[in-house]
């Protein structure tokens, strides 16, 4: 993590400790996932840990299972606690959470705040019946306000990894072509994100032919043939934030059903562009992709419009959401219009919301005729 992020992941934890006073609880206790957690990562530098301790008055500690220790403390700019051989084998990080309570003397029958359904159940007996403690929910009031947008020093990392994630577009489009496998395409995409700065690829479809029909699917190793949709989503990270990018190609010259099938989608994505606003919702955007679908006689598709980006809670694009776009609203805009036994067509562009305007991240030309 750069000076930039962790002066801003140091702001967020101020803000978390500001809310704990505010609300008379001690400590907060963000569980971890290993490595991957974004939300980690935001608050303390580093994607991996077991559990990360933010009490109301003092130093944060993040507290790690000892295969994570030398990863976290090269990233962690707060102070790593490694649980001991003894308590990893329990799987059992609370001796360790309870060290970095006593270090900023909190003692015993604290009040708690954390997201309850994410505790185990050892934490949670721990809390409960060696500490005494109440635990409080803090998802709604605490942690989900902090990330419903990107704040504006994130940006550029967000628009990074969008570069990169239309680099990985650019080699499926150079890659697809009758007689190549699914695979071969997949495997040049992913060359292309890494060497661009990927420090992952995460999801990746590609999807040939009837199974371009399937709103998610793996690469399969399918022969690609001409006249062949084929389906290409992408989803590479980079610094903890991610793109999720996807195209439609043709194999060679398509036939003009497939044809009207890009073209309607892509007609959606643009009437949703036009519409996006500060103070607009979730909800509406939805409706608008699907009136035009419905007008060019297609169905709905089964699947939200769109979801919000890297780590962000807010907005979903879903029927009837009230989720309001905000400066930093970051998120997808992927209608698509999907036949069994034929084939299928998604678009999907990253769209980061700002005080002007918004600005579509995805660069890559959506339609290819």
């Amino acid at each position: 993590m750069d000076a930039k992020l962790t002066a801003l992941s140091k702001r967020r934890i101020e803000v978390i400790k500001d809310q704990l006073r505010n609300q008379k609880i001690d400590a907060a206790l963000i569980m971890g996932a290993g490595m991957g957690n974004s939300i980690l990562e935001r608050l303390s530098g580093s994607r991996s840990g077991a559990v990360l301790v933010i009490p109301a008055e003092g130093d944060p500690g993040l507290v790690v299972m000892p295969i994570d220790y030398t990863y976290a403390s090269d990233h962690a700019w707060v102070k790593v606690f490694p649980v001991s051989e003894e308590s990893s084998r329990k799987r059992d990080s609370s001796p360790h959470v309870e060290e970095v309570l006593t270090s900023v003397k909190i003692k015993k029958k604290p009040k708690i705040g954390t997201v309850i359904s994410a505790l185990n159940p050892t934490l949670q007996d721990w809390a409960k019946n060696k500490m005494k403690a109440e635990l409080i929910e803090i998802k709604d009031t605490i942690l989900d306000p902090l990330f419903i947008a990107l704040d504006p020093v994130e940006w550029p990392y967000q628009k990074k990894i969008s570069e990169i994630v239309d680099i990985g577009q650019k080699a499926a489009y150079e890659a697809i072509q009758p007689g190549v496998t699914t695979n071969e395409v997949a495997a040049s995409i992913t060359a292309a994100e890494l060497k661009a700065g990927a420090s992952g690829v995460g999801y990746l479809q590609v999807s040939t032919g009837k199974r371009s029909a399937y709103s998610h699917d793996s690469a399969e190793n399918i022969k690609i043939k001409k006249g062949d949709l084929v389906l290409v989503d992408l989803c590479p990270t980079a610094n903890g934030y991610g793109s999720d990018e996807t195209r439609t190609y043709l194999a060679g010259s398509g036939s003009a059903k497939a044809k009207k099938m890009i073209n309607a989608v892509n007609k959606s994505v643009e009437a949703v562009l036009t519409a996006i606003r500060l103070g607009g919702t979730g909800g509406e955007l939805d409706d608008i992709s699907r009136k035009v679908l419905a007008a060019e006689d297609y169905p709905s598709y089964p699947h939200t419009l769109g979801h919000p980006l890297s780590g962000c809670n807010q907005p979903s694009l879903r029927p009837g959401s009230k989720n309001l776009l905000v400066e930093g609203s970051i998120f997808t805009v992927e209608p698509g219009i999907y036949e069994l036994g034929y084939g299928g067509v998604r678009i999907e562009e990253n769209v980061l919301v700002k005080k002007d305007g918004f600005e579509v991240l995805t660069k890559w030309p959506r339609v290819h005729l």
